[in-house]
């Protein structure tokens, strides 16, 4: 709790409209609370930043449909940055109430493939097809990236 109650404060001097305050608690600042809701936000920083990256990267070529040259247009680099930022926000919105002790490549997947499509559906329509399936492709783009960040991290977790 950031915040503690103490014994009844007693209000020397005070009187007048707001007189039965004197039986109420006064609120102290916990700082050891702070302090541990700090390190929570650093434990979250990074999973949201690993998902900003993959719904920005897939959301960016999947949306230039390929195209590289094409992709790095200011428009794109704009539309790309709102889908992984909305990815980001609700990966900390997901993961603060999520367990977060365990951790797997299908959890990894299915978490950038949602926040992705949240954030594509968020960020522009659709380039082509009907309105799901560029949020649906770039969802599972983002997922693969998930992927091989596992991995990629798995293999070079030794080396370091």
């Amino acid at each position: 709790m950031l915040f503690a109650f103490r014994e009844p404060a007693a209000h020397v001097g005070h009187s007048g409209l707001n007189s039965s305050r004197t039986d109420q608690p006064m609120a102290t600042l916990n700082l050891g609370r702070l302090a541990s809701d700090n390190a929570e936000i650093g434990r979250l920083a990074r999973p949201a930043a690993e998902k900003f990256a993959g719904a920005w990267l897939a959301c960016l070529l999947v949306m230039a449909r390929g195209n590289v040259f094409a992709a790095f247009s200011v428009e794109h680099i704009v539309l790309a940055t709102i889908c992984g930022t909305v990815g980001a926000v609700v990966t900390v919105a997901l993961l603060v109430q999520m367990d977060r002790t365990t951790n797997s490549l299908s959890r990894q997947a299915t978490l950038s493939a949602v926040v992705t499509l949240i954030g594509d559906v968020f960020a522009h329509p659709s380039h082509f097809g009907p309105q799901w399936a560029e949020p649906l492709i770039t969802s599972a783009v983002s997922a693969g990236i998930a992927v091989a960040l596992w991995y990629g991290k798995r293999w070079l977790r030794p080396a370091l």
